[in-house]
């Protein structure tokens, strides 16, 4: 919901004044450069309108640049006024009311609007009535209330239906992108797809380049539907068009980085979302759009508290409010960005008496009728964090309700399941386990129905695929059977001009050759058939494998998630600890179960990828930068079967968690990870650090911890030799055999 949220309100303050027919900034000044305008007198009044339809349609118009715009208005009047043209006063009429428009003088810039519209309904005028609806519907691009919507999309359509008339199809692909930005933001995501890909078409039709903007919004759509990778193909298509472009793209670039940043998020790559992050807001600074940084700091905020680092999140909000100054006007209830991201920095903190304060002031707000209702979903989601952590049990009830009635109204399954993990949190703080673990299945309940309505959809397009293959292999058989008759028919007739005797001999052989033929036929349509059933059932075997890992790796979260919750209240430092290396090694085991539903070859494992993923997930708990500890990984690109992979996690968890924690001193250190093939039939793993060593009457045979013991036991289930050398510090190393489970890593598509 708060990504929905942001996305709504960065397309309002990106929002530009779009007309019908682009004109570029280097165009405007090529004509401004002109002393006086020559040629024929219409050229000089096409060019006076040309300056002033780009002077009316300007983002934030200066004073001067007013002035501009109604200069020209006006010397466009008095040459038209010399030969008077119907068309030319339209045009000047759509130029004045953006002039309206852009002064603030709403009403009467939409009156001129609607008289001008009839006026050229008369004359048939389809390409100026078409701009004339266009401009119509950028009167109701001043906030994303439902209505307010509904109205831009009806007179988009409008527009569509004029533009179909005529051959403009750079305008009608605009109208559809349009179209679908409005139909995402109000959650019909069937409607949005449909009309973005009649953009690209009539983009396409046109040989039209300029589709940085269509390319984001597929970018989002894609979002939406969970193929991250495919939004981050698009979102980096829209940037390199976006790029090399000579249009006015600055604050399109914001928004795609902005994008990327979230696509980033779910794929786990936190420093490449603070990086994108970061993008974006040096283009808000450039811009001095104080209400976009903020925005955009909120978005790295969350990256930090999602890395465990409240207080950088903290100094890093703090360094924003020092330099910039939040903008006190809203253009447009969509919530208080600074509030929001206070109370979750002092929520992670845990510092409640600060978080009051920023809570008392979302509370507020909430009695604003006019709040977007994402806004207002994101505001329950804090309170209700709030109350719980507080013990005011009662009040964060009271928020779950009023939010799940707002998330049923607005129809968002994925935050109705958000929700019910906050009421598990508040029914285990309050000792209603019972309730707890009720509202714990509704969550992943509803996760898994999202999760199975996404596989639905892909199974059915196979199925789709499927069956066309088999209806074009039932076609070659018909070709093929026709053509065996009329090579049959031929026969018979060379048959009839022979001998007696000759004939009855060719027909033994052609009834010989046609038995043989048949058979073969028949053996060939059921070897077919069984290939088709053997696939089809391997392909059902893939799906259900794939989704055992999904459900394990979800039943592994719930046990993270209630080893969290337990630890919250612990007070004994040991216990915590204890509890805490529990779920650093169950996350092991969840992060290979996530590999192998989300792997294109899901009976084995890429060791480097989960390996890598392992290193980050325990740098990022354990904050390896501020102990100033580096973790290098040597790697030998090797799959394993999943037998292999849960020991080797484990191994490794408890390895590099004792050398994070044991073997160094406040000056940090290397540790160094090792995975090689020895002799084609065996691997070799290595941890080895240059801390300070262990004690030198360390026994391997006498030590009797828990991690030791651990490492000692899941080596002795790899069938390999386990050995700890103690010189320049600690190098753990595991000899283990691995005939058979060897394959070559699959290279995956590098999107950077």
């Amino acid at each position: 919901m708060i990504r929905k949220y942001k996305l709504v309100m960065l397309s309002f303050l990106f929002v530009i004044s779009v007309n019908a027919q682009e004109i570029t900034r280097r165009h405007v000044d090529s004509l401004l450069s002109q002393k006086s305008f020559s040629g024929s007198a219409p050229d000089r009044i096409n060019a006076v309108l040309q300056l002033a339809e780009f002077f009316s349609h300007l983002r934030h118009p200066s004073p001067e640049q007013m002035d501009s715009s109604s200069y020209f208005i006006n010397q466009a009047e008095q040459l038209n006024h010399r030969s008077p043209q119907a068309e030319i006063n339209f045009r000047i009429a759509l130029i004045r009311s953006a002039f309206y428009k852009s002064k603030g003088e709403l009403k009467s810039g939409r009156a001129l609007l609607e008289q001008t519209i009839q006026e050229i309904k008369q004359a048939h005028n389809w390409p100026l009535l078409g701009k004339a609806y266009f401009e119509l519907s950028e009167y109701y691009s001043q906030d994303f209330l439902q209505q307010t919507m509904l109205s831009r999309i009806y007179y988009l359509n409008q527009a569509v239906e004029a533009f179909e008339q005529t051959n403009h199809l750079v305008e009608l692909a605009r109208c559809y992108r349009l179209l679908a930005d409005l139909h995402q933001m109000m959650n019909n995501y069937t409607m949005a797809f449909a009309e973005a890909r009649k953009a690209l078409d009539y983009y396409g039709q046109a040989h039209y380049t300029e589709t940085q903007g269509l390319y984001a919004l597929l970018g989002r759509l894609y979002y939406t539907q969970g193929d991250y990778r495919t939004a981050i193909d698009y979102e980096l298509k829209a940037l390199k068009i976006a790029i090399a472009s000579n249009a006015d793209n600055v604050r399109l670039i914001c928004q795609i980085n902005n994008n990327l940043g979230y696509d980033f998020i779910k794929l786990g790559d936190n420093q490449k979302a603070i990086s994108y992050f970061s993008r974006a807001l040096e283009i808000a600074k450039t811009e001095k759009d104080n209400a976009t940084i903020y925005l955009l700091a909120g978005n790295i905020v969350d990256v930090y508290l999602r890395m465990h680092q409240p207080q950088k999140a903290k100094a890093f909000l703090t360094q924003i409010a020092q330099k910039f100054v939040y903008p006190s006007g809203k253009l447009y209830e969509g919530g208080d960005e600074v509030s929001q991201t206070y109370l979750k920095i002092y929520l992670a903190l845990k510092q409640y008496d600060l978080a009051k304060r920023y809570c008392d002031e979302l509370i507020g707000q909430t009695n604003n009728p006019n709040l977007n209702i994402y806004a207002r979903s994101s505001y329950y989601e804090l309170i209700i964090k709030f109350y719980t952590a507080t013990a005011r049990f009662t009040e964060a009830l009271k928020y779950l309700k009023l939010n799940q009635s707002l998330l049923k109204k607005i129809g968002n399954d994925n935050d109705l399941g958000t929700n019910e993990t906050l009421w598990f949190g508040l029914d285990t703080a309050r000792r209603q386990y019972q309730s707890a673990i009720y509202h714990l299945i509704s969550a992943n309940t509803i996760k898994d129905s999202i999760f199975s309505t996404t596989k639905s959809k892909q199974i059915e397009q196979l199925q789709i695929e499927y069956e066309t293959r088999q209806k074009e292999a039932q076609i070659t058989l018909l070709n093929q059977k026709s053509k065996l008759e009329q090579a049959n028919l031929v026969q018979a007739n060379l048959v009839k001009n022979l001998t007696i005797g000759a004939i009855f001999l060719l027909l033994v052989i052609a009834g010989l050759l046609f038995r043989q033929n048949v058979h073969k036929q028949k053996n060939n349509e059921v070897v077919s058939s069984k290939n088709v059933l053997l696939e089809d059932l391997l392909l059902q075997k893939e799906w259900l494998l794939k989704e055992v890992h999904h459900r394990v790796k979800n039943n592994l979260q719930i046990v993270m998630s209630i080893l969290n919750t337990q630890s919250a209240y612990l007070q004994n430092d040991i216990a915590l600890e204890a509890i805490r290396g529990s779920q650093h090694r169950v996350n092991a085991i969840a992060l290979l179960h996530q590999k192998l539903y989300s792997s294109t070859t899901s009976a084995l494992v890429s060791m480097p990828a989960y390996i890598g993923e392992l290193i980050n997930y325990l740098s990022d708990s354990f904050d390896t930068s501020f102990r100033h500890i580096k973790i290098r990984q040597v790697l030998d690109p090797l799959s394993l079967d999943p037998a292999l992979a849960v020991p080797i996690g484990l191994i490794l968890n408890e390895a590099i968690t004792n050398a994070i924690k044991y073997a160094f001193d406040h000056n940090g250190g290397e540790i160094v990870i090792g995975l090689s093939v020895w002799d084609n039939d065996n691997a070799i793993l290595k941890v080895s650090d240059d801390g300070r060593g262990l004690p030198p009457d360390f026994n391997l045979s006498e030590a009797n911890s828990l991690g030791m013991e651990m490492m000692k036991a899941l080596g002795k289930q790899l069938k390999g030799k386990f050995a700890v050398e103690n010189a320049q510090g600690v190098t753990l190393m595991i000899t283990f055999p691995i005939v058979q489970n060897r394959v070559e890593v699959y290279e995956e598509k590098d999107y950077f």
